[in-house]
């Protein structure tokens, strides 16, 4: 059998471990000085199955949702207790085990995931404690999108919106009934790169945003594998601008988050002088987006790359924050001073791999990797079963 390189790998594989290949191919070393690989055992390697987690989502004040590499969702219960962690609600399984890229809360006891690409799944708990939880709804679109990588959700009037990311590089926007149902595809956009900035031509969009919302009308922000941080307005689907977000990036996007016009942007730092924590303003006249600060996010100072696999806002007692897991196994943590990233440090959490984060706007946040986390970091108040969980005080957004 041929030997398998980087731009043959399955898709299937972590993008950490992807980009981990493409630098040990071209003679980058992960081990530490003096450390010897073990021999090659006589056996032939026949599949490996990832259980790390790919996504997070708070479902509602006290239970958020997992999906992992392996197919698997399961529905936590926050557990505020120092002595032990979270505890299992319920768990069910993509109906094609395909692993779970995209969680997304709708309505009340309603959230979306992706399925295959071809579909995503609209689930349910008509109880609300999620002891119930069923498929109710396949949401079936053109494969040529691919599968669903990420995704926002808001209500505009009376409707509901959904607004998809999808593997090849196009974002779908989806209208339903304000309790979840009635779904029907109003358009889809094209955001892919000309010239991606990764070596493989991936152009899956790993983040979607919302940025703004008025009265009929929405504005929100893509971040794709490809390198482009893209503007859209919803529900027409107009391209409102285009920006690369580094020009000389070897790695995409992996992560956004938009707090206003505040722009977070996580990716994969190779090399001494890449940086893996970008932070923009969105002009909302103009929807051009201007970088205003980067860092690189790095525990070991020599490692070839840092993977930044999530970056999300959050609250804490001194106000906005915001919080990054990086495949070093740590939790960074910092704010915004003066339009500047002002990191305050970080904490050894996991293990090396990276980890998905959800903040929920009551003051709870969730690490997650192969392990499950928990943090309390601000006493507000909780989330409304009517809202998303996740959805913090606009008034409280940096300036």
């Amino acid at each position: 059998m041929a030997k398998q390189n980087s731009t043959t790998l399955p898709p299937s594989l972590p993008l950490v471990l992807r980009s981990r290949r493409n630098l040990l191919e071209s003679g980058a070393k992960f081990l530490a000085p003096g450390f010897t690989a073990p021999t090659q055992l006589p056996i032939t390697a026949d599949g490996t199955t990832y259980s790390m987690a790919q996504e997070a989502t708070w479902l509602d004040a006290n239970h958020f949702a997992v999906g992992r590499w392996d197919g698997s969702l399961t529905v936590f219960a926050f557990n505020p207790s120092a002595a032990s962690g979270p505890v299992i609600t319920t768990a069910v399984s993509s109906p094609v085990a395909e692993g779970i890229q995209m969680i997304v809360w709708l309505s009340t006891g309603v959230f979306a995931t992706s399925n295959d690409d071809a579909s995503l799944i609209v689930w349910q708990a008509a109880s609300q404690t999620w002891s119930d939880l069923r498929p109710v709804t396949q949401l079936k679109f053109d494969p040529a999108l691919g599968m669903a990588n990420s995704a926002d959700s808001f209500t505009l009037g009376t409707g509901l919106y959904l607004v998809v990311g999808h593997a090849n590089g196009f974002i779908s926007i989806w209208s339903g009934a304000a309790g979840g149902t009635s779904w029907a595809l109003l358009t889809t956009v094209d955001v892919r790169a000309a010239h991606p900035v990764n070596p493989w031509g991936l152009h899956n969009v790993r983040g979607v945003s919302t940025i703004l919302q008025t009265a009929n009308r929405a504005y929100v922000v893509s971040g794709s594998e490809d390198g482009n941080l893209c503007v859209v307005s919803v529900p027409d689907g107009q391209i409102l601008s285009t920006t690369v977000y580094n020009p000389a990036a070897e790695r995409g996007i992996n992560s956004v988050a938009a707090f206003g016009q505040n722009l977070l942007v996580a990716n994969c730092s190779v090399g001494p002088n890449d940086k893996n924590l970008w932070f923009y303003r969105v002009d909302l006249d103009t929807w051009q987006i201007a970088l205003s600060d980067s860092t690189n996010l790095r525990v070991n100072p020599s490692a070839p790359q840092v993977f930044n696999f999530c970056t999300v806002w959050g609250l804490y007692q001194g106000g906005v924050c915001f919080f990054a897991s990086t495949e070093e196994g740590a939790l960074w943590m910092g704010n915004i001073q003066g339009g500047k990233l002002n990191v305050f440090g970080y904490q050894e959490v996991s293990i090396a791999l990276g980890a998905a984060l959800a903040f929920n706007a009551g003051g709870q946040l969730v690490m997650i990797n192969y392990n499950l986390y928990e943090f309390v970091t601000a006493n507000g108040a909780p989330p409304s079963a009517a809202t998303n969980p996740e959805l913090l005080p606009a008034s409280s957004a940096p300036r």
